[in-house]
């Protein structure tokens, strides 16, 4: 008998026999038991998943000599004649073979026939996102109203590529991926009807390779027993289909934790060397740090990973890792995989990641650095004089002139009044000058630095906007850096180290605002000050008023 492969000779040909679809099993068995047939259906999902296989199970129960019932007989006529492609009625069409305008012009010519021998008129489509726009645009008339007893059935993996105005007119089904169980119970049950000894350990690394399809799980079964004959073994299984066994990631793990970083690119290399898909090694050891990162985080990782053989090694592995870090270490070979699949260079690129990998350093939370920047020594540096704040205006000082002419004997003894320059007004006793102001935050800085070095940095990005005995206002270029300001106890320390260097009891008042020269009263202390020595310099450099000086032994005062 000629050789079939088992993704054909184990095709499902009941609605029981499919695997993994039973809301979708259920929705058509309900449409067939209720008369609500459809006239158009689109199936999408994955590959190898059984839409074209649900396809020929819907066609054969609608056209059943014995029903239509729940199950198709799969022993009359018409059903032996669907199953082998051989019935008139029903024509199962490769769209991406037969994607024009002109295919489908004749299919709508062909449907205005009844049926030869059948209920209804089964068309299947299979990749039907591969007609052309104009293929579309002509069956779109006929889709919408269709001759009686007509059916369309499509199916697609790519269903992004479908028209809006084609899904519109169809009833949609998700086609989802099997699980590992439910698909190495299904090669359990070929096996067994074929007489092949295996391991379930090697079924499950068949399961796992399959990603979600049955179909790419039996022809790897297939390739299995073309190597192994009868007996089918891990070892086996690992070197016919190029996959790196459990054994070798959990070795590769230990070398990452121990950051032997010759080992590991010893690993990759040697697993180059007998054959094996790189880039399936990436995406295991990323399952795999992924499931370490499922034992870190959860009390019960029975209920995220089901009965895992590893458990109590991930578990024990699980402790040599921060969280973080395995999340940083996920995120590494995740993109390295896909670096790995664009590049000629596979190997190399994963032999990089991998030494980036033990050179990894885990994260740093922003608190724990705060932290760690606050528990520095300080700086050795002589500790700042502490100075009091002047608050009163310096003491009058008399000019001087000299005397260049004395006055005649017989003159009359002038007046001894001297004449006084408009004294200017004083400065607020609570301001502080400007020089005084600039100097003193200066040292408080300086104090605050040797206290709490990260803070200091913090402040860089400030300026002084007042400082007087009650009040310390900083105004702040962003207002991150004020939010960090606010926090911990730096507010406090602010307030000690202006009593320290001031002798005030200061309030603290932090705000946000542009980099620019903010009109303080130091600033109008400074200004009534220029003001004073204007008038001084009037008056000194006046001819007359120097006379006068000169006359009568005046003095300036201010």
């Amino acid at each position: 008998m000629e050789f079939q492969v088992s993704a054909r000779k184990w095709r499902p040909q009941k609605f029981a026999e499919l695997v993994g679809q039973e809301a979708i099993v259920q929705t058509l068995k309900n449409a067939v038991a209720l008369d609500r047939v459809a006239h158009a259906y689109l199936f999408s999902g994955t590959r190898g998943v059984g839409k074209t296989t649900l396809a020929r199970i819907y066609a054969k129960t609608l056209n059943c000599v014995e029903g239509p019932g729940e199950e198709p007989c799969d022993v009359c006529e018409n059903c032996v004649q669907i199953r082998e492609g051989a019935c008139l009625d029903v024509r199962e069409i490769d769209g991406a073979s037969n994607n024009g305008v002109d295919e489908i012009r004749d299919l709508i010519e062909n449907i205005q026939y009844g049926a030869v021998s059948c209920r209804y008129k089964v068309y299947i489509i299979d990749e039907i996102h591969m007609l052309s726009k104009s293929a579309f645009n002509a069956l779109l008339k006929t889709l919408e109203e269709p001759p009686a007893r007509t059916l369309f059935i499509f199916a697609t993996t790519e269903l992004n590529k479908i028209p809006e105005t084609i899904l519109s007119r169809c009833q949609w089904f998700e086609f989802k991926p099997l699980n590992q169980t439910q698909i190495v119970r299904q090669l359990q049950l070929i096996c067994e009807k074929e007489g092949i000894q295996v391991d379930e350990v090697s079924l499950e690394a068949i399961a796992k390779n399959g990603f979600g399809s049955m179909r790419d799980a039996q022809s790897m079964l297939d390739q299995a027993i073309a190597y192994c004959g009868k007996d089918i073994t891990q070892d086996s299984v690992e070197t016919a289909l190029g996959i790196v066994g459990r054994q070798d990631l959990e070795r590769f793990i230990n070398g990452l934790i121990a950051k032997q970083a010759d080992a590991l690119i010893l690993q990759i290399q040697e697993a180059a060397g007998k054959g094996k898909d790189l880039i399936l090694f990436c995406r295991d050891l990323a399952e795999y740090v992924r499931n370490l990162a499922f034992v870190k985080i959860s009390k019960n990782p029975e209920s995220i990973l089901g009965a895992h053989r590893e458990l109590e090694t991930l578990k024990k592995q699980a402790e040599s890792f921060d969280e973080d870090e395995l999340k940083q270490f996920f995120m590494v070979l995740s993109r390295t995989e896909g670096d790995m699949r664009r590049s000629a260079l596979s190997q190399m690129i994963f032999e990089m990641s991998v030494l980036r990998l033990t050179d990894a350093r885990p994260y740093q939370k922003i608190d724990e650095m705060i932290q760690t920047l606050n528990r520095m020594e300080p700086p050795s540096a002589a500790p700042a004089e502490k100075k009091k704040l002047r608050t009163e205006s310096p003491a009058p000082e008399s000019v001087a002139v000299p005397q260049k002419q004395k006055a005649p004997e017989s003159a009359p003894p002038p007046s001894s009044q001297a004449l006084e320059a408009p004294q200017a007004e004083a400065a607020p006793a609570t301001a502080v000058r400007k020089k005084d102001e600039s100097s003193h935050w200066e040292e408080i800085r300086r104090d605050i630095c040797g206290k709490k070095p990260f803070f200091e940095s913090i402040l860089e990005k400030c300026q002084l906007v007042k400082l007087t005995s009650s009040e310390l206002h900083l105004q702040f270029f962003d207002a991150f850096s004020k939010e960090l300001a606010e926090g911990e106890d730096y507010v406090d320390l602010l307030k000690k180290s202006a009593k320290s260097i001031c002798d005030f009891d200061v309030a603290v008042q932090l705000t946000v605002g542009p980099k620019q020269t903010i009109p303080t009263e130091t600033n109008l202390q400074d200004k009534e000050d220029q003001e004073a020595y204007n008038k001084e310099k009037l008056i000194t450099e006046n001819e007359i008023i120097q006379d006068a000086l000169e006359i009568f032994g005046g003095v300036v005062k201010r």
